[in-house]
C-alpha cells in the first residue's frame, strides 16, 4: 500500500447526488476537481469497514435500531428501521459501521473542525487505497505495460475518457481533468511521471485550448515531473506569463504565471533550485512595465461564453437570466486580468513569505509602482500581512517612508490607507507612528 494514497481530508461523506467510490484504487484528491466519497472508510472503534448506502435511505428516528444487524443486512432497503426521506431529503446517503451511524446531507469531509451540525463526528478515516495493477481497463482505452506517457496524453487529449467523474456543471468533454485524475489514480506506477513529462511537451501546442490544459494542469500539480519545462519557458519570455488560455474546464483564463504561483505556494520550506530560478523571476517580473505584460487571452471561446454554456445545463436559468450572469462574470473576470502580478502581492503572501523578499519588496516599493501605477497599496498590504510578526514590523515603516519621501502619493490618500489597516487590525500604532510623523511634517 503507497502510503500517499490516501484521501485527503480522511475522505468524504457524500450526499445521495455525488458519487460513492467502489474502486478500491481511486480516492479523493484536491488536485481533482471532483468530489468523490471514500469507499474504504475504515473505523477505528469497531475496526469494521465503513458502508455507505445507495441515495435517498435514511433511519426512522421513531425505532430502535440494532446497528450490527443493520451493519450485516445486504439490502437496506427493506429494513423496517429504514425509510425514504422526503422530498427535501432525498439526497441524503446513510453509512454505518459496527458502532456508528451517520446521514450525509451534503459532502463533508471527515477530518473537520466539527462547527456545524453537518459536520460529521465519526471515528473513521480512509485507510488508503492500493496502486491499480496493469493492464488496466479504463472507460474509453486500457493501459499496459507497454503503453508510454505520450501515447497516454494524446488519447485523452483527443477526447478519450478515462472514467465517467459526474463533474456538476460540466457541459462537454474535460480532458484537462481527466488528465489530473489520471496522474492521482495512477500514483505508485512507472507511467505517471511519463505522463506528467508529455503533458508539458505539450506547453507549445498550436491549439490554445490544449496550451490551457498543460497550465490546468500543472496549476494542480506544480511539483511534477516536466514542470522545469514552464519555467523555462517562462524565464525565456517573462514578458507572455500573464497571457490566459481559457478552457471549458476551468472558470479563470490558465497562465503561466499562475503556475509559478502555484508551484512556490506548494513549496517546502526547504525550496530547491527550481524555486529559487522562480523567486528570481518573480523579482524581475516585479519591475516590468505593466504596459508590457499582456493580459489577453488566446483562443475561440472566452471565459465568458464557456459560462454561459455552463449555466445552459442548469435548471430553472432562462435566456435572461443566463446573459445576466455572463455579464457580471464577465466584469470580474475583466478585474482579475488587469494586473496580474499586483494581485497576487495582495492575496498571496505565501509567495512572498522569505524575509528577504519582503526587505527587497519595501526597499524598491517605488520601483515597483513605477511598473504598474498604484501597486504601492498591493505592495504596502503584503507587507501588514504579518501582525503577529514584529520583527517584521520595521518593513511598514521603511515602505511606507519611501513612498512619503517620494511623494508617490497625496498625503490624505496615505492616510486614509493607514487608518484602514489599523481599524481593522492590521498594524500596530508603533509601526505607523513613524509614518503619521513623516506626513505632519511634509
Amino acid at each position: 500500500m503507497n502510503v500517499d494514497r490516501v484521501c485527503a481530508k480522511s475522505g468524504l461523506l457524500v450526499d445521495g447526488d455525488t458519487r460513492l467510490l467502489t474502486d478500491p484504487s481511486e480516492y479523493f484528491h484536491c488536485g481533482v476537481d471532483v468530489q468523490a466519497g471514500c469507499g474504504r472508510l475504515r473505523c477505528a472503534n469497531c475496526k469494521a469497514w465503513v458502508r455507505g448506502g445507495p441515495p435517498g435511505l435514511g433511519i426512522n428516528d421513531e425505532v430502535q435500531v440494532d446497528v450490527r444487524k443493520l451493519y450485516a443486512a445486504p439490502d437496506w432497503s427493506v429494513l423496517p428501521y429504514i425509510e425514504k426521506p422526503f422530498v427535501l431529503h432525498n439526497r441524503m446517503r446513510f453509512y454505518t459501521c459496527l458502532c456508528t451511524t451517520w446521514e450525509a446531507e451534503s459532502n463533508e469531509p471527515v477530518d473537520n473542525d466539527r462547527e456545524f451540525e453537518s459536520d460529521p463526528r465519526v471515528p473513521w478515516a480512509c485507510a488508503g487505497h492500493p496502486v491499480p495493477k496493469l493492464p488496466l481497463a479504463l472507460k474509453d482505452f486500457t493501459i499496459d505495460a507497454k503503453m508510454r506517457g505520450v501515447e497516454l496524453v494524446d488519447k485523452v487529449l483527443r477526447g478519450a475518457c478515462p472514467r465517467e467523474l459526474d463533474r456538476p456543471f460540466s457541459f462537454g468533454p474535460e480532458p484537462g481533468v481527466w488528465l489530473a485524475w489520471l496522474y492521482v489514480y495512477l500514483q505508485g506506477l512507472a507511467i505517471t511521471d511519463q505522463l506528467s513529462a508529455a503533458i508539458a511537451d505539450r506547453l507549445t501546442d498550436p491549439d490554445p485550448h490544449v496550451v490551457g490544459r498543460v497550465l490546468y494542469y500543472f496549476s494542480q500539480f506544480p511539483r511534477a515531473a516536466g514542470i522545469e519545462k514552464l519555467v523555462a519557458k517562462a524565464e525565456a519570455d517573462p514578458h507572455r506569463v500573464a497571457v490566459g488560455y481559457p478552457i471549458p474546464e476551468h472558470r479563470s483564463a490558465l497562465t503561466l504565471w499562475g503556475v509559478l504561483v502555484e508551484r512556490l505556494k506548494h513549496a517546502p520550506k526547504q525550496r530547491d533550485e527550481l524555486d529559487a530560478r522562480i523567486q528570481s523571476l518573480i523579482t524581475k517580473l516585479l519591475f516590468i512595465p505593466l504596459s508590457s505584460l499582456p493580459h489577453d487571452d488566446v483562443g475561440p471561446t472566452t471565459t465568458a461564453e464557456f459560462e454561459g454554456k455552463r449555466r445552459a445545463t442548469l435548471r430553472g436559468w432562462d435566456a435572461a437570466g443566463i446573459a445576466s450572469w455572463v455579464e457580471d462574470f464577465a466584469r470580474a473576470r475583466k478585474l482579475e486580468r488587469i494586473d496580474a502580478i499586483g494581485d497576487e502581492l495582495a492575496r498571496s503572501p505565501g509567495i512572498f513569505d522569505d524575509p528577504e523578499m519582503r526587505q527587497y519588496i519595501a526597499d524598491h516599493i517605488i520601483e515597483i509602482d513605477a511598473a504598474a501605477p498604484g501597486r504601492w497599496r498591493q505592495a504596502m498590504t503584503l507587507l501588514t500581512d504579518w501582525i503577529h510578526k514584529p520583527e517584521e514590523g520595521h518593513l511598514i515603516v521603511i515602505a511606507g517612508s519611501r513612498i512619503i519621501q517620494a511623494r508617490l502619493v497625496p498625503p490624505a490618500e496615505f492616510r486614509t490607507w493607514i487608518k484602514n489597516r489599523r481599524d481593522y487590525g492590521w498594524v500596530r500604532d508603533e509601526w505607523v507612528l513613524p509614518l503619521e510623523t513623516m506626513l505632519k511634517q511634509s
